[in-house]
């Protein structure tokens, strides 16, 4: 897998940064606050398709960067491809900043 020079970040990885998703973030003062059962957000990215083909692009994409998608689901009229883990997030926003 080829490697960008100045990031150090693969060439799938810098793809997954073009690809249209949102972060879901913990916040720390309710995570301090609250007992760990009531308050289970953690680090997400949620890729947002409008099909089925683009969803599977997206998993391959990301098995291809190194990350275990998980079951995707529908959430209005999008699918939502979800990966979890605070390594996704930092990956994501960094090829995000990369590629503005």
């Amino acid at each position: 897998m080829p490697y960008d020079e100045t990031s150090g970040l693969s060439a799938a990885q810098l793809r997954l940064g073009r690809l249209p998703g949102y972060v879901r973030q913990p916040d720390p003062a309710r995570r301090a606050g609250e007992r760990g059962s009531t308050y289970k957000k953690g680090w997400e990215v949620r890729f947002t398709a409008r099909s089925e083909a683009e969803i599977a692009e997206i998993r391959e994409l990301l098995v291809a960067a190194g990350f275990a998608p998980a079951r995707p689901f529908f959430k209005g009229q999008q699918l939502i491809q979800p990966v979890y883990g605070m390594a996704v997030v930092r990956t994501y926003l960094e090829a995000r900043e990369l590629v503005a």
